[in-house]
């Protein structure tokens, strides 16, 4: 059996490059004034970025893969205008966390982000995920330790949570950013053609394509593959969920994982968004932020989690 690998860089120049690109992103684009902070797991150091009220159960987000929690700038104001949120750089992907013990399994990034949230010493959070992100809060949701943690679950563009992605789609991902990396051409032309296929209506900004370009030529990210979770996994998930899907998503038909979710989550909400592509939240901000806080705040906390 090959040896699993550790996500990082290729060189220390090469996590110095983008350690500068990525204070400058923060600088330049997160709306609200934050706290920067690593805690250890068994898995590395999670880099955690808090913003909004010190009190409140936090909302805490989780970001695609080859990508860091920067990418929640557009949606970050407001929401921290009312909840304390987390934003977590990924054990396993690019950006200040430092993965030193590989992730080969759903039940692995699921201890993951237990350890980080016991880090915290946080006892009840709603928790979002975006894309891959939204297969790790999914999965996590399924098969946490700690289930009654969770007051709410909302997953955006699930990435492989509900259904698997079309093989088709996950080819041209792949060879889509290898010819970004190593073919001849306009890399920034060929990044932004992946993005109008990928997710239509999201422009991306100079700053981004910099950002993005150079996580492609410096980090090698390895996460297990997202499967989709099955029946039991899914019945298992206690907290409210929020399911909000594309109807113009690339990955999957959107209401085939729609019927899944209602069929297989006992207390869900969905929603397939007309006219959206697979960058749903980016694409559509204002209702993205204002769907998440209808469903966080229709569910307050009691004074005591259960055990």
């Amino acid at each position: 059996m090959p040896k699993a690998r550790i996500g990082g860089f290729q060189n220390e120049g090469d996590a110095e490059r983008l350690y500068v690109l990525y204070d400058a992103f923060v600088a330049e684009v997160w709306p609200v004034p934050a706290e920067e902070l690593d805690v250890d797991t068994s898995f590395g150091s999670t880099h955690v970025r808090r913003s909004g009220p010190a009190d409140g159960v936090p909302i805490v987000f989780i970001h695609p893969s080859s990508a860091t929690s920067i990418g929640w700038y557009r949606l970050i104001g407001p929401v921290a205008e009312r909840h304390p949120v987390i934003a977590f750089d990924t054990m396993g992907t690019p950006g200040r966390s430092v993965q030193t013990a590989p992730l080969t399994s759903g039940d692995d990034m699921a201890r993951w982000l237990d350890e980080a949230l016991d880090a915290l010493e946080l006892d009840r959070v709603h928790l979002v995920g975006y894309s891959e992100g939204g297969w790790i809060a999914g999965t996590h949701a399924a098969r946490t330790a700690r289930p009654h943690r969770l007051v709410t679950l909302t997953l955006i563009e699930p990435g492989g949570a509900l259904i698997r992605v079309r093989p088709p789609t996950f080819l041209q991902l792949v060879l889509r950013g290898m010819w970004i990396i190593k073919g001849p051409g306009d890399s920034v032309q060929q990044l932004r053609a992946l993005n109008a296929w990928l997710s239509p209506g999201v422009e991306l900004t100079d700053r981004e394509i910099e950002f993005v370009l150079t996580v492609f030529e410096t980090y090698r990210t390895h996460l297990p593959l997202p499967s989709a979770l099955d029946d039991a996994a899914l019945a298992s998930i206690s907290a409210p969920t929020l399911v909000l899907l594309a109807e113009q998503t690339v990955l999957y038909d959107a209401n085939v994982a729609a019927d899944r979710a209602r069929q297989s989550l006992h207390d869900v909400e969905v929603e397939v968004v007309p006219g959206a592509g697979h960058g749903l939240p980016f694409q559509f901000p204002e209702f993205t932020c204002d769907r998440l806080l209808r469903h966080i705040e229709a569910h307050p906390v009691g004074t005591t989690p259960s055990p």
